[in-house]
């Protein structure tokens, strides 16, 4: 569970400095409430990824049906958040849906190699 956390601090931070390059360059404009958006992904992953560990752990035989489940609920809060963040402020809606979309593919990319079996034998 370490090495899950420690992977998705990596993911995050390296979020977290590109979006910032990205906007010192000016290759585009910071949305308002950027580093909001990658903490919020940060925890959801982290905390869903846990209890994904732990359940293919002591119960493999579910492991599936949890992780289709943890999608569901990602993406539920992922959208109660961000269409808070465009009620909020709505001039700054598509750079905030392009930040949130990048970041979750970007974190769920990480989660699914992780979570991929390392050798053959783990496979069910």
């Amino acid at each position: 569970m370490v090495r899950y956390f420690l992977l998705m601090l990596a993911v995050l931070a390296s979020l977290l400095g590109a979006v910032w390059f990205g906007g010192t360059q000016a290759w585009w404009a910071l949305p308002v409430m950027w580093i909001q958006v990658l903490v919020f992904l940060f925890i959801a992953m982290v905390i869903i990824g846990v209890n994904l560990l732990r359940i293919r752990k002591n119960q493999p035989q579910v492991f599936v049906q949890f992780y289709l489940l943890s999608i569901a609920v990602k993406m539920i809060a992922g959208l109660a958040f961000i269409f808070f963040l465009i009620w909020d402020n709505p001039a700054e809606a598509a750079p905030v849906a392009a930040l949130f979309m990048a970041g979750y593919i970007l974190f769920t990319s990480a989660e699914v190699v992780f979570l991929l079996p390392k050798n053959p034998e783990q496979q069910d």
